[in-house]
């Protein structure tokens, strides 16, 4: 996931012409790269190399939502990768949303035919 923090004067590909490919590991790893220098800022190793096939949300608060391998709802500290909380809620394979209602921010997640919405404060 690449989060942008000041729109890219060449369009948002632009990305500073970085390219980053890792070759030759069966590990599986969650991590953010900075999109001015393309190097890894920080790295989360998913246990047993557990894949993740949901999606990524990144809230403006810094906090970033995902689901990992084992069926759990992860939420990271965006500035060190610092895992925060999970919650075991079954196989996530979209991406995390959220809404406010009432002036309260919400987010939401679809696992097969269900939806959890959990209260952000």
């Amino acid at each position: 996931m690449l989060y942008l923090s000041d729109p890219d004067p060449r369009g948002s590909m632009g990305l500073g012409g970085k390219i980053r490919a890792e070759v030759g590991s069966i590990a599986s790893a969650f991590q953010a790269i900075d999109y001015r220098t393309g190097e890894a800022v920080w790295r989360h190793e998913w246990p047993g190399g557990g894949g993740v096939n949901a999606g990524v949300l990144a809230t403006v608060t810094g906090l970033v939502f995902t689901g990992d391998g084992r069926n759990n709802l992860v939420a990271f500290d965006g500035s060190d990768g610092d895992l925060l909380w999970h919650s075991r809620i079954g196989n996530i394979s979209n991406a995390p949303q959220t809404y406010m209602v009432d002036g309260r921010q919400y987010l939401l997640v679809a696992v097969r035919e269900r939806l959890f919405a959990y209260v952000m404060y």
